[in-house]
Order: structure tokens, then sequence, then C-alpha cells
């Protein structure tokens, strides 16, 4: 009789992890030496991006909402609610309410996939591999770093403490549509404010 080959437990699901990771990371790379010619265009090669990694990794949806639907969403709103307090007060940017609208569909379409990719691919992953707080860490990390080349050193420490909220929320119900609201909502508040 021939023995099968040994395998570590999770050594297969380990290599998928660090590769949605570095996935993700690439994209932003791409994202960001794409800029000089033109924010459409380098925003629509990195939502492509998204979508693709979540596409390559659905095998991970479902099975797992620890919230119903009206819970998820409450749950989302008040982040987002949340993390708009610190600017709570004020002077508004001054952007035209017209230039919102474009801007704004795009600006939830790429939050939704950063989600997705972030929350709902490579935190499962992580959080298979290594267990919750080493999940939301990484999330948090990575969601810091996808920032970093748009808006600089500067704010990572407000981005990664977001990643950790938003991959607190996606632990706490099991869902990815909280964390994408809350994103959403966050990211909106943050046209009127900046």
């Amino acid at each position: 009789m021939i023995a099968a080959p040994v395998r570590l437990p999770g050594g297969h699901l380990r290599g998928r992890t660090v590769r949605v990771a570095v996935s993700i990371l690439a994209a932003a790379l791409l994202r960001a030496a794409l800029a000089p010619l033109g924010d459409g265009l380098s925003t629509g090669v990195f939502a492509a991006a998204l979508a693709g990694i979540a596409w390559l990794e659905r095998d991970l949806v479902g099975g797992e909402s620890r919230w119903g639907r009206g819970v998820s969403v409450a749950g989302g709103l008040g982040l987002g609610l949340l993390l708009l307090a610190p600017l709570a007060g004020s002077a508004p940017g001054g952007r035209p309410l017209g230039a919102f609208w474009q801007w704004g569909a795009i600006a939830a379409l790429v939050a939704t996939l950063e989600e997705v990719a972030i929350r709902g691919r490579l935190q499962r992953r992580w959080t298979q591999d290594f267990g919750p707080p080493v999940a939301i860490l990484a999330g948090a990390a990575v969601f810091a770093l996808i920032h970093l080349p748009r808006y600089g050193a500067s704010a990572m420490p407000l981005d990664f403490s977001v990643g950790l909220a938003l991959g607190g929320l996606r632990a706490l119900s099991g869902r990815v549509m909280p964390g994408a609201i809350a994103h959403v909502i966050a990211d909106w508040g943050a046209w009127f404010i900046a």
C-alpha cells in the first residue's frame, strides 16, 4: 500500500489567502500607476480588478450570515454615521451638489467592491486560516495600504481604524452588506465636508 501525501492543515488556503491580499494590493498599485492618465481610467481599472478578484474568489459566498437584512442595513447605517461623527461641526467643503451625483455613483461602486474584495473575500480567507482577530487586522492593514497612494501616509491611521471598524462589523454580522453601506455613507459624507 502506498501512503497518501501528507498535507498540512490550511496549507492550500494559506497560499490562496496570500494571493488574494497581493492581488488587492497590486490593484491599488496599478491604480496609482495609472493616476497620471486620469482619475476615471485609474478608478475604472481598479474597480474592474476588484470585481475580478471578487469573481475569482466567489466560492466563498454564502452560508455564514448571522444578521437578517433589516439588522444588517441598520448596522451599516449606524456605523456609517459613527464614522462621520468626527466630522460633525466641520464647515462644508463647498463642492457643488450637481457634481456629487456622478462621483457618488462611482464612489458607491468602488466602496462596495472594496468591501466585497477585502471583507468578503480576504477577511473570510484569513478567518479560515488564522482566526477572526488576525483576519480583521489583516483586512484593516490592506484597506489602509490600498488608500496610501491616494491619501498619503498621514491618512493611514484613520484608514486602518476605519478598516478595523468595517472588519469588526463583518465579523459580527457575517455579511459584507453592512460594511458596504457604512463605507458608502462615510465616503458620501466626506464629499460634503472634506
